[in-house]
């Protein structure tokens, strides 16, 4: 090649073009407002240039709002602000998630809780059943409630108390008539 082809062109100075004659990959190059481009995919990252250093966005944020240049701090305004929205935005969604986790949580223990109770009842609802069906009543007859108020009547006349033919006997006359015979009321 000749010096002239060596000459900057396009915005690449000589030693990068011998560089990429030589198969080498060339280090960041800087663009205008100050970004860096980086090397594209199939190519090794280059280290970064003696002398630059790296920052982290905090620190380039508090760099850029005192700069001199009117547009660079404008800049750094408008990404703190972004960055504020980005950071509260992100909080909320993480506030909610939370929150729905938390309740979620909830709702699983009281469907637990739901199922354990309507277990429990279902046993007790059994156990009542069997209690109800183990417990000997007394047939529920009629005519033997009629023959045992007969019966009363008979007594309560025949010891001097006073009760009507027909109606509802006392429980008084009722109970003196079990002590006086050891009998049980079945009505």
């Amino acid at each position: 090649m000749s010096a002239a082809t060596m000459t900057t062109a396009n915005g690449a100075d000589r030693s990068t073009l011998v560089r990429a004659a030589q198969g080498k990959t060339a280090p960041t190059q800087r663009v205008s407002m100050g970004i860096g481009v980086i090397a594209g995919p199939g190519t090794s990252a280059a280290a970064p240039e003696p002398g630059t250093v790296a920052r982290s966005m905090e620190q380039l944020l508090g760099v850029a709002a005192a700069s001199e240049s009117a547009r660079t701090r404008q800049l750094a305004g408008k990404i703190s602000g972004l960055v504020a929205e980005l950071t509260g935005r992100v909080e909320a969604e993480e506030t909610q998630r939370r929150e729905r986790e938390a309740a979620e949580e909830q709702r699983r223990k009281l469907a637990e809780a739901e199922a354990a109770l309507t277990q429990q009842l279902a046993e007790v609802r059994q156990k009542l059943r069997t209690t109800r069906d183990s417990v000997a009543s007394p047939p529920c007859n009629r005519r033997v409630g009629a023959e045992q108020r007969a019966a009363i009547r008979e007594w309560a006349l025949a010891n001097g108390y006073e009760i009507k033919n027909r109606g509802r006997v006392s429980r008084q006359i009722v109970e003196a008539w079990a002590a006086a015979t050891g009998a049980e009321v079945t009505q």
